[in-house]
């Protein structure tokens, strides 16, 4: 069984190097196909984004999210299978044949990776909040390409592990075949997916994760939860390319706080106190007309 223990204390050390690494990289705007860790950085947020292989499948793709320096996610990453049988394999062990991070403020990143007849693009967009204000944007758009002479019948999943406030021991997951929602004590986290998937699941963690890392062919369960704990979830698309023809996916995730208690009563009050002046307002024009 995977464990987190041991990824959680490198991903400090992660955190660590990108937060110093910003303000070296900032003019970047192109590097190598072959990279390290790359991070994105926007008003309070960081994202790293890990595209090289691992042998460890839980240290791939997005591997942390602070906002306003605390850390919410564990890791997002998207796996592939072509047919119908054997395994799947996540997106960095296929050729990495671009990485490029534009300005402004290295927000933006655009990743493409080549296999046999297919190429798949990964842009990334982060859109950090104000500073202290707990909220944070990340927009995800993949496109999957046919180049070659058949038709492909590929299969995509979209794995995403939050850790809500840096320990997910806590947190709620539900989800469905266009959103997923993850919620603790202070923190809210959705993430809303077009297309709708073809199959979605939540499950503690590490089942989705080994799923897609044995030598079997995977098909999500469909179960939406909710589900309280160390948990983690996933969407999955089947679908057919013929030649040159491409699949595109954008999945928008969102982390905010949770609207204090006595913010929501209060609103209610003030909405019923708006309600009941109109009202009285209504009826003092129709008693003087």
């Amino acid at each position: 069984m995977l464990r987190k223990r041991c990824n959680q204390f490198f991903q400090r050390q992660y955190m660590l190097v990108a937060t110093a690494a910003i303000s070296l990289t900032i003019a970047i705007t192109a590097r190598p196909a072959k990279s390290a860790v790359v991070a994105l950085s926007d008003d309070n947020s960081i994202v790293a984004f890990d595209p090289d292989k691992s042998d460890n499948p839980a240290n791939n793709g997005l591997i942390f999210w602070t906002v306003d320096d605390v850390n919410q996610l564990f890791q997002n990453q998207f796996w592939y299978r072509i047919g119908s049988q054997g395994r799947e394999n996540s997106l960095n062990t296929l050729n990495l044949i671009r990485l490029e991070q534009s300005q402004p403020a290295d927000k933006q990143l655009s990743v493409a990776y080549a296999g046999t007849g297919f190429e798949v693009t990964l842009d990334l967009t982060l859109d950090g909040g104000a500073l202290g204000s707990g909220s944070s944007n990340l927009f995800e758009n993949i496109r999957i390409k046919n180049t070659g002479s058949e038709q492909l019948d590929f299969h995509l999943f979209n794995y995403t592990d939050f850790d809500l406030n840096e320990n997910g021991q806590q947190d709620t997951i539900k989800i469905g075949s266009n959103k997923a929602q993850q919620f603790d004590t202070f923190t809210w986290a959705t993430e809303v997916i077009d297309p709708v998937a073809s199959y979605y699941q939540v499950s503690p963690f590490s089942k989705i994760l080994e799923a897609l890392e044995d030598d079997a062919p995977t098909t999500l369960n469909n179960f939406s939860g909710p589900l309280t704990g160390e948990n983690s979830y996933a969407f999955q698309w089947d679908f057919k390319l013929d030649q040159e023809k491409s699949f595109s996916i954008k999945n928008y995730k969102s982390i905010k706080p949770v609207p204090e208690p006595t913010i929501i009563p209060g609103l209610i009050v003030f909405g019923s106190l708006m309600w009941l002046w109109r009202s009285r307002q209504a009826l003092r024009r129709s008693t003087n007309s």
